[in-house]
């Protein structure tokens, strides 16, 4: 399925782009060190989990027909192209509706928690007018910027998205599939995981008198690494099960 109409799209979170310097937003936290510039977007890793997602990869190896066949017409195959021949395809699905603008009200038209009425004298002079349509809407307008306001995208992010965590959980996770013989711990090491190293105030590159044997230091820190890389595992296995639902990031538990 392609886009519907023509029109600017925009997002409620960071979009993929090529060269930030040609973007008026404010570009988003790298997931880490050097990233490519259209990796610094949920969108990316949205393209990148649902590629892991087994049973929606069958449903593209058949042309789009099995159990993902529905979730297939919005999303595509995601495996036949790179991400930005897929995201120029389908970034439609992720955008908001089109901004409204301001307009003269028809005659059945009413007030909701997104639409304001009001009634504007044309005798008046447009100074005026704005003056007092500033000081009418604008505390509105604040209380609702406050709000919360649900997306409206076909496919709304379901939670606020933190980049370096989406990759590190997938890239624990592509690593284990690598190597399914190795050791938890080891795997931690294999990806370069960020783990606190001290463990019970000390660490092995302490000099001082230490509480704790090398050999007891060692093993405290190899089951934090373990610890550690199955906590990824777990909740990536979770964004992947519900991105095949049409859901992420969503997780249900730690």
């Amino acid at each position: 399925m392609s886009q519907p109409e023509n029109r600017r799209l925009h997002f409620a979170y960071a979009w993929p782009v090529k060269n930030p310097s040609r973007s008026k937003r404010t570009p988003a936290a790298p997931p880490y060190p050097g990233a490519e510039p259209w990796k610094c977007s949920v969108y990316y890793y949205w393209w990148e989990y649902l590629r892991r997602h087994e049973g929606y990869r069958r449903t593209c190896e058949q042309n789009g027909v099995g159990t993902y066949a529905e979730l297939y017409e919005d999303l595509g195959d995601v495996h036949a192209t790179d991400f930005w021949s897929w995201w120029r395809k389908h970034n439609w699905i992720f955008a908001e509706p089109p901004i409204r603008q301001v307009e003269v009200a028809e005659t059945n038209d009413q007030a909701d928690d997104r639409t304001l009425i009001v009634k504007v004298p044309l005798d008046t002079k447009l100074a005026i007018n704005v003056r007092q349509f500033k000081r009418l809407v604008g505390p509105k307008m604040k209380r609702a910027n406050r709000a919360k306001m649900e997306s409206r995208a076909k496919y709304p992010v379901a939670t606020k998205p933190v980049l370096s965590s989406l990759h590190e959980h997938l890239s624990v996770w592509d690593a284990k599939q690598q190597n399914p013989d190795v050791a938890d711990a080891d795997l931690a090491d294999l990806v370069g995981l960020r783990i606190n190293h001290v463990v019970d105030g000390e660490t092995l590159a302490s000099r001082k008198a230490l509480k704790l044997s090398t050999v007891d230091i060692e093993r405290k820190l190899r089951r934090r690494k373990q610890l550690a890389v199955q906590r990824h595992l777990r909740i990536a296995e979770q964004y992947i099960a519900n991105v095949g639902r049409g859901q992420f990031p969503l997780r249900d538990k730690r």
